[in-house]
């Protein structure tokens, strides 16, 4: 199921692009941010694609997050992690972002080891996630949205790793 979610391919296409900032820009206008809008992290931080914002890094500064994603990847390989979008910046060009949602079977002092490993990009908190009343979506290869709530898997936590 996992690789349903994930092209082959590292980059945010045209629909996802369209869906995303149609959905911000709906939101901010009508200040209503009831839902959490998440892309697959190989999408969302290409290191090539300005488009994406990651904790203030927009470029150069994605590789390192990428990094930590795929050392918890090579330890839980059922492991799925999604970016989740918060708002849009530089006149509505760039999508936000700076926390990770976490689906894995590794518990929270193992999440919590491989992303405090590097001494250079520590995040500020990293929790199990236990409130799951707010709707949250990935943003599909075609644009479309898909629930959460079929992405989750009863062998699985929930964690958050966010960067302020």
């Amino acid at each position: 199921m996992r690789n349903h979610y994930f092209k082959g391919e590292i980059n945010i296409n045209n629909q996802q692009k369209d869906t995303i900032l149609t959905l911000l820009k709906k939101d901010k206008m009508s200040g209503n941010y009831t839902n959490n809008y998440w892309f697959s992290y190989k999408d969302y931080l290409n290191q090539t694609d300005d488009f994406t914002d990651f904790c203030c890094e927009r470029l150069e500064g994605k590789y390192e997050y990428v990094v930590l994603i795929e050392n918890l990847i090579s330890r839980d390989k059922a492991a799925k992690v999604f970016v989740q979008v918060y708002g849009l910046e530089d006149g509505d060009r760039v999508i936000t972002a700076d926390t990770l949602v976490i689906f894995s079977k590794s518990s929270l002092v193992d999440i919590k080891r491989i992303f405090n490993e590097s001494k250079d990009i520590f995040p500020s908190d990293i929790g199990k996630e236990t409130d799951f009343s707010t709707p949250a979506f990935l943003i599909g290869d075609d644009g479309e949205l898909i629930s959460s709530t079929r992405l989750f898997d009863d062998e699985q936590s929930v964690y958050y790793c966010w960067w302020d």
